[in-house]
């Protein structure tokens, strides 16, 4: 190689070897020194590619191939493994072409370490992601939104500033969005659930098939929360598999700012099914045992209740008589008998009343849970209970307070609550011979703007070794008790969202029950 050719050479910043048709360096530019770290004078007549140890990378073919292609076409180019003189590996691009004459090759080498390197932790990472999404036991899809993008360009470039008004007065957006929407891939759990017979071909669509028309808004609220810029969405909707099954799920999706400019999102979909049976059975269950323990109670109340049936059907018999004593006159007295009847008629009402209060607390009707007035709630429960009091010499009375904030609850079942626990305290107010009962009902906001009630006695109070059990199942003081009361009781409370707590200290070292329930929103 002439000198000049050298100098030119040396100018490039491409490292260039020149080796002999048997292997041997006959030039090697200044970038190569740089790149390999061999001086060109420890190179000259040296087997080229031993001093830098070259071999294939693992995407391309070997050196023999690389040779053979040499050969054939007068050039070859791909990437190679070569070793520096301090021995490190790095990425090279290279590039080999035959003197016209056939007598030398000329090689170029690109240092691509840091290229190749960022491609193969892309490629891991990929391998990784691919994997950990067809490994999830949950159902996941990668979507194209991107067609859903320019249909909201197009409709804030109509003017249009506030998206949930226009969906609210183009409900048909929706499906216009969920046909936009491509399903580019999905895993074998998103198969089993959705597809069926295992082809997943079928699901490469849009998501249009899947949203149920019941379903529209929580898609769209889905799609309001990614131009609100928020980070992820999550909702319990109903989806629908590709045979028309709908079932129960829960459906997420998460916004990473890096993906969004790419129309690139991913949902994950968990069927609820057997969850929501298993909740359905349940609530059956606890309905059951409120329903056993109404009636169970009903029992202990059995007498008090045929007295207060028995006092307006005396009543009605009382005002009877009378009447027919009037009529029997020589000159009936009809003003009378009009006054009778309506005290009979009243009593009546009040007889039916009594009957139509017990039948609600003996029914096994589902819980319907409704906004209630819980001062009211309470009055109806205290007349149910105020025989009973009066029977065994108990004061009942009520503290309610007007502000006292709305509850969404079951009446009857609320009304069972109040009316256990003021039993419970009769009984326990029993157990203390010579004091005369007092139990009291009071409601009130709780400081954290709950729904509170307390029922209180001035009964002997609750040991310190049963505070932490007595609402465990079983647990009971009673002879002839279940211990499945208060269980019930705090089953019906914490199915409304509330919490129920018992401690010492209320009315002269008595009991005290607390139920908080949270306020019905306006």
């Amino acid at each position: 190689m002439s000198a000049s050719q050298g100098d030119i050479l040396d100018l490039l910043h491409v490292a260039v070897l020149q080796r002999t048709r048997d292997g041997k360096v006959a030039g090697w530019n200044k970038a190569a020194e740089a790149l390999f770290g061999w001086p060109a004078a420890d190179t000259l007549h040296k087997a080229a590619h031993e001093l830098i140890k070259l071999r294939p990378d693992s995407d391309n073919a070997s050196l023999d191939e690389a040779s053979a292609a040499l050969d054939d076409t007068g050039q070859w180019q791909g990437n190679l493994i070569a070793e520096t003189a301090g021995g490190e590996e790095i990425f090279v691009d290279a590039h080999w072409a035959l003197a016209p004459d056939g007598s030398a090759v000329v090689e170029t080498y690109r240092n691509i370490t840091e290229r190749r390197r960022t491609e193969m932790k892309l490629r891991l990472s990929e391998h990784r992601y691919h994997n950990l999404f067809q490994a999830m036991a949950a159902s996941f899809w990668e979507l194209d939104f991107s067609g859903v993008d320019d249909i909201l360009r197009r409709i804030y470039r109509a003017g249009n500033t506030d998206f949930r008004k226009y969906f609210r007065d183009h409900p048909e957006t929706a499906r216009e969005m969920m046909r936009a929407t491509r399903v580019v891939d999905v895993n074998g759990e998103t198969v089993k659930l959705f597809g069926r017979d295992g082809n997943k071909e079928e699901l490469l669509v849009n998501v249009d098939p899947f949203w149920p028309p019941q379903s529209e808004w929580d898609y769209l609220n889905g799609i309001l929360s990614a131009v609100e810029g928020k980070l992820n969405y999550s909702v319990e909707t109903k989806l629908r598999s590709i045979d028309g099954r709908i079932f129960d799920a829960h459906f997420t999706a998460c916004y990473p700012p890096d993906t969004m400019g790419k129309g690139t999102l991913l949902i994950g979909v968990l069927d609820l099914t057997a969850r929501n049976e298993a909740f359905a059975a349940r609530d059956r269950m606890r309905a059951d045992m409120a329903h056993a323990a109404r009636v169970s109670m009903l029992g202990e109340l059995a007498a008090s209740i045929a007295h207060e049936v028995n006092q307006p059907l005396a009543a009605i018999s009382t005002s009877a008589e009378a009447g027919l004593r009037w009529l029997n006159r020589p000159e009936p007295n009809v003003e009378e008998v009009r006054a009778l009847t309506g005290r009979i008629v009243a009593d009546a009402r009040r007889a039916a009343d009594i009957v139509a209060r017990t039948r609600a607390m003996a029914s096994g009707r589902p819980p319907a849970p409704e906004p209630l007035i819980l001062n009211d709630v309470i009055k109806e429960a205290a007349r149910f209970l105020q025989h009973e009091m009066t029977a065994h010499q108990t004061e009942l009375s009520c503290k309610l307070t007007p502000e006292t904030p709305q509850v969404k609850a079951d009446r009857t079942q609320l009304q069972q609550v109040i009316i256990n626990l003021a039993v419970n305290a009769l009984q326990a107010i029993g157990q203390v011979p010579g004091r005369r009962g007092a139990v009291r009902i009071v409601t009130r906001p709780s400081e954290t703007g709950e729904a509170e009630i307390r029922v209180e006695d001035n009964g002997p109070g609750i040991p310190a070794d049963h505070l932490d059990k007595l609402f465990d199942s079983f647990f009971t003081t009673k002879e002839r008790g279940m211990g499945m009361g208060l269980q019930v009781c705090r089953s019906i409370i914490e199915g409304c969202g509330g919490s129920i707590s018992a401690g010492n200290g209320a009315m002269i070292g008595g009991a005290v029950f607390t139920i908080r329930l949270p306020a019905l929103q306006a």
